[in-house]
């Protein structure tokens, strides 16, 4: 039944008005990233003066500008890409082969084993941090990108099964059976027949992953000290103890937008595809 047009123009305002409440702080710091550094707008308004003068100082640091914060976040972002490829590069190889026995095997206590997961992604991850910040220290893995890396596999892992699972329970197991029939091995039906069909699964697990390790702060933050910077510590650094720097930190933030819309560019094409298979059994 097709709604009246009061109706609709009513759902219309209500999603223009969602938008607006959501875009207000967005455009609000974008404002704030194009003022003077030094500045900050006090109304809702184009600033007199527009600058990219914040954003030269925010990638090439040095003496950009005259007062503020001078340091670049290029490494910054450099270490966090590099911490978050190796933590996809993890995930998605150990829950790629761990969904897949989870989905097809029906041995005792697996049922159980995958539930379990569950339990392990409601652990408040406040309360590993001294475990983790002691075995890191034991094995020398403390300001190391390994380590780092390590971790965040540690937290994403059984998100990753999780979503995974789902998307090899829509694999028709025929496809299987008519591959063994030709005899092909265990492997080369991962390699040749589950791999391909689970592309799109793969995609949205490594985005959830690459965007959850990109935006970790708690666990770069206790377990940096110096060598392994990541954006989200950079960017915090901007609040110092006697002055915060807006116009950096806005500047930073939108910046640091732009490795993850070229991540989510390069894996979009497998997303909608990806999450509608994934809804479907």
């Amino acid at each position: 039944m097709r709604a009246s047009p009061a109706v609709r123009a009513l759902l219309a305002l209500a999603a223009l008005g969602v938008v607006l409440w959501s875009a207000f702080p967005f455009v609000w710091y974008l404002l704030v990233s194009l003022t003077t550094p030094g500045h900050i707008p006090r109304r809702f308004e184009i600033p007199d003066v527009v600058t990219l003068r914040t954003y030269g100082a925010v990638i090439f640091g040095g003496d950009f500008v005259e007062v503020g914060a001078k340091f670049s976040i290029v490494p910054n972002i450099a270490s966090s890409f590099l911490v978050s490829g190796m933590t996809v590069a993890l995930c998605v190889g150990m829950s790629f082969g761990a969904a897949y026995a989870f989905s097809r095997f029906r041995a005792r206590g697996l049922a159980f084993a995958f539930n379990a997961l569950l339990l392990i992604r409601m652990t408040p991850a406040v309360s590993l941090a001294v475990p983790i910040f002691l075995m890191m220290t034991e094995y020398r893995l403390l300001d190391t990108h390994a380590g780092l890396s390590l971790v965040h596999t540690l937290l994403s892992l059984p998100l990753a099964i999780w979503l995974m699972k789902g998307f090899m329970d829509t694999i028709p197991v025929e496809l299987e059976e008519a591959a063994r029939i030709d005899g092909a091995s265990l492997g080369q039906i991962l390699r040749h027949v589950i791999a391909p069909l689970a592309a799109p699964g793969i995609a949205v697990t490594a985005c959830f992953v690459f965007l959850a390790s990109y935006i970790e702060f708690m666990f770069a933050l206790i377990l940096s000290r110096g060598s392994v910077n990541t954006l989200p510590l950079a960017i915090a650094a901007y609040n110092s103890e006697h002055q915060t720097f807006y116009n950096e930190m806005a500047a930073a933030s939108f910046i640091s937008m732009i490795p993850l819309a070229l991540f989510f560019a390069f894996a979009g094409r497998y997303m909608v595809g990806g999450l509608t298979m994934g809804a479907l059994k």
